[in-house]
């Protein structure tokens, strides 16, 4: 019973919204702007290469220039999520760009050689895809988000 009412109060505080929010927003800040750094746009080069989403970037622009687009990309979003709590409709257009974002990269789990790797005699992520692999709950997060902005939005244009 103890548990329930902890669950009801979590609800109330909207902490699943607040942690959803900020935690990605952290997670985009944080890994934007590292991809302005030679570091992470050496990092990022074997997964946007094997992409079939991405890999078309580098016939276009050079490493850095690509890491710096998904950079300026993910700061975007993740300024959109924050302004999401005082503009709805922000927050809608930034979690959308959070579900292309975390869709994308959820696929470099599949796309990215060695993601996957037995290890005594069981299939299991490698550190590659260990690293990867979170980004599928991301992605879950992020429609959380976009489901929760749009009734926000709703329910302030009725």
């Amino acid at each position: 019973m103890k548990l329930l009412k902890f669950a009801k109060w979590l609800d109330e505080k909207n902490a699943g919204f607040i942690i959803s929010s900020f935690g990605i927003a952290l997670i985009l800040l944080w890994i934007g702007l590292f991809k302005f750094t030679p570091t992470e746009a050496n990092g990022i080069a074997g997964l946007v290469q094997n992409s079939p989403l991405m890999s078309w970037m580098y016939k276009i622009f050079s490493i850095e220039t690509t890491s710096r687009i998904v950079g300026v990309t993910e700061i975007v979003a993740a300024l959109a999520i924050l302004a999401g709590n005082f503009s709805p409709k922000i927050g809608v257009w930034g979690s959308i760009l959070c579900i292309v974002i975390f869709f994308v990269t959820s696929t470099f789990f599949l796309t990215t050689p060695g993601s996957i790797a037995q290890v005594d005699g069981v299939w299991a992520p490698s550190g590659t895809g260990s690293f990867l692999i979170k980004d599928i709950s991301i992605l879950g997060a992020s429609i959380f988000l976009l489901g929760y902005f749009s009734k926000r939005v709703i329910a302030t244009n009725y």
